[in-house]
């Protein structure tokens, strides 16, 4: 098991693991919150695309194991992050033979969580002289499911177009 201690605060770990990802192509797909007010965990779930799917021709049951998660908790003046490595998968799945499939994402998991360990991980909000952003979700926080497309058919039909008598309806001033 990888386990790491950050100094980055506990209101930043958030963002230095997003940002870490990032740097190593990785995608922070899902964070979770979890446990209690007085003692609360994250759950990050990271997904690396290019280091999977070897993983996944060689034995497809390592989809029970992926994407990666990590797990962080507030210790004392710190945070400490966890995770399962992709090696150790290889050994619940009694496949010790496809270890040297699993360092490259071993070693991307360890550079990340090293990474985001580092203050210079934190946000650009902790800088001196940036302040919060007032501009509400980014825009990987955004869940474009139910977002009406700008063409409705093939034809190339906008809603603007149906909706509408074609005409204006306020000859105005």
């Amino acid at each position: 098991m990888l386990q790491m201690r950050s100094t980055v605060g506990w209101d930043q770990i958030e963002s230095a693991v997003r940002s870490a990802a990032h740097r190593h192509g990785a995608s922070l797909t899902v964070v979770s919150h979890l446990g209690q007010p007085q003692r609360e965990a994250l759950v990050f779930t990271l997904y690396h695309a290019k280091c999977y799917t070897a993983l996944l021709e060689a034995d497809i049951r390592f989809a029970g194991f992926l994407p990666c998660r990590v797990a962080a908790w507030q210790e004392g003046d710190g945070v400490t992050l966890q995770a399962f490595t992709p090696s150790e998968y290889c050994r619940i799945l009694d496949r010790p033979d496809l270890e040297p499939a699993a360092a490259p994402l071993d070693d991307v998991l360890k550079s990340l969580l090293d990474d985001a360990t580092r203050p210079h991980a934190a946000s650009a909000r902790t800088r001196s002289g940036a302040g919060p952003s007032h501009w509400g979700a980014t825009e990987d926080q955004v869940n474009m499911r139910a977002a009406l497309p700008q063409r409705i058919d093939y034809r190339g039909t906008k809603v603007e177009d149906e909706a509408g008598t074609g005409q204006h309806d306020s000859p105005g001033g």
